[in-house]
């Protein structure tokens, strides 16, 4: 049987077993009320709500943790991969302590560890402050509220909103370094901020706090966790991409006088980058498969709402049916993005 035979016979499978699975499923019970308490959520919730929409706010809820943690474990990552190929030997252990230390236990254990100290911290009585505008407590980080200000009037919101634009022309237009590129930005979006928001600082209450936005210890924790422990991986592929350049690039580099900033932007960074993608892809679809153990310590994410979904109305195949979609969407998608920019770094690299 030549292979293109098997594959037909596979893909007619699939499709049968795709026709039985729609046939089974009761598409009813994705519009039924849920009743579901959700405490913690990206967007307002309601227990009235329907099973579809509980799932849709637990899919925002795991999508959260993981962009945010893919975003962190990234930048962490990156700066410990430098550090590992600086050739210094305190940085060194510093290195292989951090990598080793998270590499050889279960990213459980660090989600757990992170949770359980989150809950030795102090009540919200007592919760250390910093400017009286960020507080931590054992219920999680309690921020300044945010809300569209007023102070786009007047001859200061003119002048303000003058200093975004020109900031925003220099980052994008003006002829300077990259550094200066992102510090015109930067700048832009602090000003808009300050011109465009108002921020109230948490107040305290008997019991907690009656103002200010709050980021539960469930999610902080989740986050932190896998920040931390995928940013070890993220090193290892750095550190790995870096040592894997050409060693004539570099004395290549040197010999035309380039500094190190300039030598790290225009050879080490793009080649080192184009070595590292397709490893630290996978490393992100892993990241957003691990939020899934959330449940672990109580965040309300997709398996959580799952969960309690099942045992509440014993629909198994639909809730399942729904977690599937969701993992299939977010990582099909990402590994198209990533795909995508890899494919444009090798013509590029031509």
């Amino acid at each position: 049987m030549t292979d293109s035979k098997k594959y037909l016979i596979y893909a007619g499978y699939l499709a049968l077993a795709t026709v039985v699975l729609a046939a089974s499923v009761d598409y009813s019970f994705y519009l039924a009320p849920s009743g579901l308490v959700i405490p913690s959520t990206v967007v307002p919730w309601d227990p009235a709500n329907t099973y579809l929409a509980a799932f849709a706010v637990a899919s925002g809820n795991s999508l959260a943790v993981g962009l945010i943690s893919i975003a962190l474990a990234t930048v962490l990552g990156v700066l410990i991969g430098m550090v590992g190929v600086w050739n210094n030997p305190t940085a060194t252990v510093l290195y292989r302590v951090y990598v080793g230390g998270f590499r050889n236990v279960p990213v459980l254990f660090v989600i757990l560890l992170f949770y359980f100290i989150g809950i030795a911290l102090p009540a919200p009585a007592k919760a250390p402050d910093l400017f009286g505008l960020i507080f931590v407590s054992n219920r999680g980080l309690v921020l300044p509220s945010v809300e569209l200000g007023s102070g786009l009037g007047g001859t200061a919101g003119y002048v303000s909103l003058a200093l975004v634009a020109l900031a925003l022309v220099l980052a994008f237009l003006a002829p300077v370094r990259t550094w200066q590129r992102l510090a015109f930005a930067l700048l832009a979006l602090i000003a808009a901020a300050v011109v465009g928001l108002d921020f109230h600082a948490p107040e305290r209450g008997k019991f907690g706090f009656t103002s200010g936005s709050n980021l539960p210890l469930e999610f902080m924790a989740l986050t932190a966790a896998l920040s931390m422990y995928y940013a070890a991986e993220i090193a290892e592929i750095t550190r790995g991409s870096i040592l894997s350049i050409n060693k004539g690039i570099i004395d290549a580099s040197h010999a035309l006088g380039l500094h190190a900033f300039d030598r790290f932007q225009r050879i080490v960074a793009p080649l080192a980058l184009r070595f590292g993608l397709p490893s630290a892809l996978n490393t992100y679809l892993v990241v957003l498969k691990a939020t899934s153990l959330g449940v672990a310590i109580g965040y309300t994410e997709l398996f959580s709402v799952a969960r309690l979904s099942m045992s509440s109305s014993g629909r198994v195949l639909e809730c399942l049916s729904l977690m599937g979609l969701y993992f299939l969407l977010m990582c099909g998608t990402l590994s198209f993005l990533v795909n995508r920019i890899n494919e444009k770094l090798k013509r590029w690299s031509k």
